[in-house]
């Protein structure tokens, strides 16, 4: 085009008349054209995938369901992100409790298992519902294992209360010796009896808030 020309012209961008090519304000809406030429505005970075926050190491990620730990080092657009879990739905505690003694605890390994998959991903060794149940059925390794399974996913919902600035609801040191007495031959029908009931009751009970919006900042 030659913007020379008397004729040359161009689009004002606010009211769509035609308006001179070299114009810097519209003769008809009276907006200022040139501010089109200004440098675009960078379009907001995705955010970063889990095990990864700006400003913290992989160390000081690994320390983030520490109950000391500052949330504020976290910028507040992925606390947000953190935020979004998928446990959507209710189930009575009374309910989890009974199944857990008719199925000799095998439903609450499932059950509980699964909720690995509905809470997101804030450390890199965070892990699934496949990998959370399937690794139980290693020999020897799950004697590791099932510590890992539930300390880890007391942390996980712990850190949802938490970064809604609300206490955690479930007591580690009760899930640590519901672990521990409960691998002890004999002594561990008093962790199935009593403390792994009480555990439950802490971990679902916490899920339907999570699930109602119970539990809002």
């Amino acid at each position: 085009m030659d913007t020379n020309s008397p004729q040359a012209t161009k689009k004002c961008p606010y009211c769509a008349q035609e308006i001179h090519v070299d114009a810097v304000k519209c003769r008809f809406c009276g907006e200022w054209v040139t501010q089109q030429s200004a440098q675009p505005v960078a379009a907001p970075l995705p955010m970063p995938p889990g095990g990864t926050v700006p400003g913290l190491d992989p160390y000081q990620m690994m320390m983030v369901y520490e109950q000391g730990f500052d949330l504020n080092r976290i910028p507040a657009a992925q606390r947000e992100e953190f935020k979004k879990h998928t446990i959507l739905e209710t189930f009575s505690v009374g309910g989890a409790i009974v199944l857990h003694f008719l199925t000799l605890g095998i439903f609450t390994m499932i059950f509980m298992g699964l909720k690995h998959s509905k809470l997101p991903r804030v450390r890199s060794d965070d892990f699934r519902a496949g990998r959370a149940i399937g690794f139980l059925f290693i020999p020897f390794f799950n004697f590791y294992w099932i510590f890992v399974f539930w300390l880890r996913l007391a942390d996980r919902i712990n850190f949802q209360f938490r970064l809604r600035n609300l206490p955690p609801p479930v007591t580690r040191g009760l899930v640590l010796a519901a672990v521990i007495v409960g691998i002890i031959p004999y002594v561990g029908l008093v962790s199935w009896l009593i403390l792994y009931p009480i555990m439950i009751s802490e971990i679902q009970g916490a899920c339907n808030l999570l699930a109602t919006g119970g539990a809002r900042n």
